[in-house]
């Protein structure tokens, strides 16, 4: 057998590895590519060819970490445009298909990309080979058993006739003559299914167990770990210059981690508490402002005029409760979309794309669709206004019902700011309704 030499190409993220085939038994190459796309993050692209017989493999690996809550995607197609939907399968996630309660668990070390199309024929294709495979035992073995996992007990023909059954209806759900539902539940919160009107989809997220972080190889919380009693107010006084450090669980790892938890004043604006967590077992970090205090007795909107990069430099705090408007692209994004942030005015654009972008990966590259251009236009265009170009000057509005957010005067510049104005304003009814102060009570507490 002759041996292939291991090549790994420098300052580059492939590789190639001599490694077995499975069908031949003869040396073929891996080659592995390390890169980026917008369903995955960060995946490792693999893919095996052997020259002795021709036999080929591919898949990718996802890389990144894991997301803070597991999710459950509900599928319906009813129409034969509904199969070319793009659809992201992590390797922790199990499938079903409704109709015929036929469930695929999760294939360790193997994710796809793929369409729904190609997701049904894929496990068709699989159920194809199964049965091939129970096919040629029987051959050598005709009183062969098959024990299912409910226990019950079948003869390998009556075995065979009921999956022939399952991968026809799978055909005919591929093919699009029928209509058909698909569950993908995964607790590494890493599958995506392509909304559109082609299909019905339903999303939600949940709370992972420990017995799904020990099947992903995550550790799991100790018994013996220190817990943070949440049923004891913090005092006062444990909030200081030097801040307060809490021994938390690395949303990444299960291990534990220190969150450390600051009280800093903004000039012109107020008190703001920041969050910082650091994992020493997997290198997380995540970090976070919220404005301190309550909320204020009026709403307040802010009213920016950009003209220079010395505005997109200004210091900006955006709260959850905020609105912010771009009248020249006639854009609005809605309170909470991109959390609490302080940054600057051209970091509060670059979020506000990477939440667009995050929100709908498959509007990134060559492959999206014509009927979401619009929305693939409007995300270039405010990539182009947190760098002014292609335009002088543009508003931008941060309307605030609980006066928490803030922007900041030009770097190392006083006196007057013509560009810059502001207006409070009294809350209506229903804003009061949504932060949740309308039937307050705070007497007698």
């Amino acid at each position: 057998m002759d041996e292939a030499p291991d090549t790994f190409i420098a300052d580059s993220d492939q590789a190639e590895v001599a490694s077995a085939c499975v069908c031949c038994g003869e040396n073929g190459i891996t080659r592995m590519l390390l890169t980026k796309i917008p369903h995955f993050n960060d995946i490792v692209v693999i893919s095996f060819e052997c020259n002795s017989c021709g036999y080929s493999n591919n898949e990718i690996q996802g890389v990144s970490s894991i997301k803070d809550r597991g999710v459950k995607i509900k599928v319906e197609v009813n129409t034969s445009k509904g199969l070319n939907n793009q659809v992201v399968i992590s390797n922790h996630s199990s499938i079903k298909i409704v109709e015929i309660d036929f469930e695929v668990p999760p294939i360790p070390q193997k994710g796809v990309v793929t369409t729904i199309e190609g997701l049904v024929s894929g496990i068709s294709s699989n159920l194809d080979e199964h049965i091939k495979s129970i096919a040629e035992a029987l051959v050598t073995n005709v009183d062969l058993n098959i024990q299912l996992t409910t226990g019950e007990v079948k003869s390998a023909t009556e075995y065979i006739h009921i999956l022939s059954e399952i991968k026809d209806k799978l055909v005919s759900y591929s093919s699009g003559t029928e209509p058909f539902t698909i569950l993908i539940d995964d607790p590494s919160g890493n599958s995506y299914v392509e909304n559109t009107e082609s299909i019905v989809l339903s999303e939600e997220t949940y709370q992972r167990s420990e017995e799904q972080l020990k099947a992903m190889g995550y550790a799991t919380k100790e018994e013996t770990s220190q817990e943070l009693d949440l049923t004891k107010p913090l005092e006062d006084e444990d909030v200081g210059k030097e801040g307060l450090s809490l021994i938390v669980d690395c949303p990444n790892c299960g291990l534990q981690g220190h969150n450390k938890i600051c009280e800093v004043l903004v000039p012109g604006f107020g008190s703001c508490v920041i969050m910082a967590f650091t994992c020493e077992n997997c290198g997380s970090k995540t970090n976070e402002m919220k404005p301190g205090g309550g909320y204020k007795d009026f709403g307040k909107k802010w009213k920016l005029v950009v003209e220079s990069p010395q505005d997109l430099n200004r210091d900006v705090i955006i709260s959850e409760t905020a609105t912010i408007f771009i009248a020249h692209l006639d854009f609005e994004m809605t309170p909470g979309t991109i959390g609490s942030a302080f940054t600057s005015l051209e970091g509060l654009i670059i979020k506000m794309v990477e939440g667009l972008e995050s929100s709908h990966p498959f509007l990134i590259g060559d492959s999206a669709p014509e009927s979401q251009s619009d929305l693939k236009e409007k995300i270039k265009q405010l990539s182009q206004l947190s760098k002014l170009e292609g335009i002088k000057s543009f508003t931008l509005v941060i309307d605030d019902p609980a006066d928490h957010s803030f922007i900041g005067p030009r770097p190392n510049q006083s006196g007057e700011d013509p560009n810059l104005v502001f207006e409070t304003y009294t809350r209506t009814y229903e804003q009061d309704e949504e932060l949740g102060l309308i039937g307050m009570n705070t007497e007698d507490y």
